[in-house]
């Protein structure tokens, strides 16, 4: 259960038992050796981003309520990068969606206590 309600440009888009993981990407750097020098030196390129992995479910009364839960995530793979807040609290801002989402193959399901479910798996990308 996430301590926080995970939020995408201020939106709850990611709908309940949400999950996020997030790795860092290898930060860049160039090493190098000189001739008649020991050893090697290396040179810090910076940060290259992240990535996070988002698992959760939608919710909703009717199939159509899926539809439109499933379109309104969809709609941020739109080239922009919006703040991320994830499910500790921790905001991170530079995060685009790229359109990565794999629902359930199984397609949707009845929600206990009425309604319907579908499960799901996206990634994000953290520019900086």
């Amino acid at each position: 259960m996430p301590l926080f309600n995970p939020t995408f440009n201020g939106e709850s888009i990611f709908g309940q038992a949400v999950r996020i993981v997030h790795v860092a990407n290898a930060d860049a750097s160039q090493v190098t050796t000189f001739f008649g020098q020991a050893g090697q030196v290396a040179m810090f390129g910076g940060g290259r981003g992240r990535t996070f992995m988002v698992v959760g479910v939608f919710l909703a009364a009717d199939i159509e309520g899926l539809n439109a839960a499933e379109a309104i995530f969809t709609s941020y793979a739109d080239g922009f990068a919006y703040v991320l807040v994830d499910t500790r609290g921790r905001t991170f801002a530079q995060v685009q969606f790229r359109g990565e989402l794999q629902v359930n193959e199984a397609g949707p399901r009845p929600a206990p206590g009425g309604g319907w479910g579908l499960p799901y798996k996206a990634v994000f990308h953290g520019l900086i």
